[in-house]
C-alpha cells in the first residue's frame, strides 16, 4: 500500500466504491447532493487531496464543483459508475486539463 492512500477519498453507491477501499482508499457511501456536499466539505476540512465522486452524484452538484473549481485542492473529479452514460465526467476532466495546461485537448465529447 502507497503512503498516498490516506489522501484520496471517494464517495458514491456502496457497491460500486467499495472496491476502492480495497486499495487502500477511505469510502463514504453518501449519494444525496447535501450530504455529499457536506461530506467534501468534512474531507477538506480533514485535509484530504483527491475527492473522486461518482459521476452521476457530481453532476448533481455541479454548482458546488464550480464553486471549488479554483481551488487547488481537494481536487474533485467525477468518476464513471454503471448507470451514468452523459460523459459528464470527461466534460469536467476536459475542463480541468484546459484550464491547467492552457490549451483544450481531447476534442468534442
Amino acid at each position: 500500500m502507497n503512503n498516498f492512500s490516506k489522501d484520496i477519498a471517494v464517495i458514491g453507491e456502496q457497491a460500486i466504491v467499495k472496491v476502492f477501499s480495497a486499495i487502500g482508499y477511505d469510502c463514504f457511501y453518501d449519494t444525496e447532493p447535501d450530504a455529499v456536499i457536506a461530506r467534501c466539505q468534512a474531507l477538506e476540512t480533514a485535509g484530504y487531496k483527491i475527492i473522486l465522486i461518482l459521476e452521476k452524484t457530481a453532476a448533481q452538484i455541479s454548482r458546488y464543483l464550480d464553486s471549488r473549481a479554483s481551488l487547488a485542492y481537494p481536487i474533485i473529479l467525477p468518476i464513471p459508475d454503471t448507470t451514468t452514460h452523459s460523459n459528464y465526467g470527461m466534460q469536467r476532466l476536459n475542463q480541468n486539463m484546459e484550464k491547467a495546461m492552457g490549451i483544450k485537448i481531447g476534442g468534442n465529447l
